[in-house]
């Protein structure tokens, strides 16, 4: 334990787990594993975090690869977030992270910075986000889907492919619905910015008739030439992606390889 470590009444800490420097178990709490929390993370009442997970593949508590949690999170009231397994090095979330109430983080996924997890959103086994997305209360990813940086999944929504950044997808299942123009704001995009990122994602869902998506992307490469977030995006879908993405209100619009 570091620094100014507080556990509260009725909390369950495992003989591997790490607490940085102040960080506060409120009650309740249940931390096993091979758990390490960063410096002033809060974890409130009920949360059961860094138990071994639910792949049937690796049951031994000595094959679990162990979780990191990062600093300054906030972890509420019945979460859970699993160990990783030998798939990987293990689960790992970055700092600044809200979780809410009953969401749930499954084995080896990779979460990034300011992301947060609305009450009861799930995440299965491997997912990986980028910073600063948000899902919504009542959403569901699927295992191995990757989702880019400042995107926003909208309350329950359910995915199976991934999510490219900077966008707004939402529905069962959720598809493209348009850029994530307030988050982006928020986070002190400019006005070229946001436009250069409505190139790339106009290109891609709603100008989806006739050329194939390939092709479609290399003539706006062009035009966002100079615009690293809208160069970022197109990466993002032509290399980032495994699993595919899903487009918006037009059925025509042809999947990434």
């Amino acid at each position: 334990m570091g620094k100014d470590v507080e556990i509260g009444p009725y909390c369950v800490v495992g003989r591997e787990v790490v607490l940085g420097d102040r960080v506060r178990l409120v009650s309740h709490v249940v931390v096993d594993g091979r758990t390490e929390i960063g410096e002033d993370t809060v974890i409130y009442p009920f949360a059961a975090i860094g138990m071994k997970g639910q792949d049937l593949k690796f049951q031994g508590d000595s094959e679990m690869t162990g979780l990191k949690i990062g600093k300054r999170c906030r972890i509420r009231e019945y979460a859970t977030i699993q160990s990783g397994t030998p798939a990987s090095s293990g689960t790992r979330i970055g700092d600044d992270c809200q979780v809410m109430v009953n969401a749930h983080i499954a084995h080896d996924c990779q979460l990034g910075n300011n992301i947060v997890l609305s009450n009861l959103a799930q995440l299965a086994g491997h997912v990986e986000i980028e910073d600063f997305v948000i899902v919504s209360a009542m959403s569901a990813v699927h295992q191995f889907c990757h989702i880019g940086r400042n995107a926003f999944l909208g309350a329950m929504s359910g995915t199976a492919v991934d999510i490219p950044p900077y966008v707004i997808f939402e529905g069962l299942p959720a598809k493209y619905r348009t850029i994530n123009k307030v988050g982006l704001t928020r986070h002190g995009f400019t006005n070229e910015d946001i436009h250069a990122v409505h190139l790339v994602y106009t290109a891609a869902f709603e100008n989806a008739e006739g050329e194939a998506l390939t092709e479609r992307l290399k003539q706006v490469r062009k035009k966002v030439a100079g615009n690293s977030y809208a160069l970022d995006a197109i990466d993002f879908i032509e290399n980032r992606s495994t699993r595919g993405i899903a487009g918006g209100a037009k059925e025509n619009y042809n999947r990434a390889a």
